[in-house]
C-alpha cells in the first residue's frame, strides 16, 4: 500500500525515472535475472504495487531499461564527435560505440537481446532508431554514393567487434587491453568506407 511519503517523494513522473535508474543498477549488478518488479520496489523504497502503475509487467520494465540504454548510448556516441572534424567523426563515434559496449556489457547485451521482442514498444523503437541514425549519418558521410550500405556496414562492424571483445573471442585481447586495437580498426573501417565511394 502506498503512503503519503511515497506520493510526496515521487511525483510528476519522478517515480518512473527512479525505477528505471534503479533497474539499470540491478541489471549491472546481476543481469536480466535481477530485473524483477518486486525487487525493484524494494530497492527504490516504494510499495510492491507502485511499479505496476508504470510497467504493466516485467517485459515492459525490460523494454524501458533497454530504451534508457539506447538513450545513454546515443548521448555518449554523439557526444564523442563534439569538436571533431567531420572527416574524423565516424571513426571517433565508432570507437565510442565499442567503449560503451565494453563499459556496460549487461546493458549492451540487453539492448540487442531477443527478450525485447520485435521493438514493438514505441519508446524503445524511438530510442533505438535515434541511436542507429546517429552512427548511420556519420557512416553515410564517408560514402554518400551508397549511404544505406555504408550505414549497415558500419553497424555490422562496430556491433561485431563489440561482441567479439565481450565474448573474449580475440585471442590475447581483453576489454582492458583493447584500446589500441579498437582505435586501429575503427580508423581502418572509416578508410574502407571512403574507398567504397564511386570514382
Amino acid at each position: 500500500m502506498s503512503t503519503s511519503t511515497e506520493s510526496d517523494r515521487y511525483h510528476h513522473g519522478d517515480l518512473r525515472r527512479a525505477l528505471v535508474e534503479a533497474a539499470l543498477d540491478l541489471l549491472a549488478e546481476g543481469g536480466t535475472e535481477a530485473l524483477g518488479l518486486r525487487e525493484l520496489a524494494r530497492r527504490v523504497g516504494v510499495s510492491a504495487a507502485a511499479p505496476y502503475r508504470h510497467f504493466r509487467d516485467r517485459q515492459a520494465l525490460i523494454q524501458a531499461v533497454a530504451a534508457a540504454g539506447f538513450e545513454k548510448f546515443d548521448a555518449e556516441v554523439c557526444g564523442a564527435k563534439d569538436g571533431v572534424a567531420p572527416e574524423d567523426q565516424f571513426a571517433t563515434m565508432a570507437e565510442a560505440y565499442v567503449h560503451f559496449a565494453l563499459a556496460n556489457p549487461r546493458l549492451y547485451r540487453l539492448m540487442f537481446s531477443s527478450e525485447l521482442g520485435k521493438f514493438e514498444d514505441p519508446e524503445l523503437r524511438r530510442a533505438a532508431d535515434a541511436a542507429y541514425a546517429s552512427l548511420a549519418v556519420a557512416a553515410a558521410r564517408e560514402d554518400p554514393d551508397a549511404p544505406g550500405e555504408a550505414a549497415i556496414s558500419a553497424w555490422a562492424f562496430v556491433h561485431g567487434l563489440s561482441m567479439l571483445l565481450l565474448d573474449g573471442q580475440l585471442l590475447g585481447v581483453t576489454p582492458e587491453t583493447a584500446d589500441p586495437l579498437i582505435r586501429k580498426l575503427t580508423r581502418r573501417s572509416a578508410d574502407q568506407l571512403r574507398r567504397g565511394r564511386s570514382p
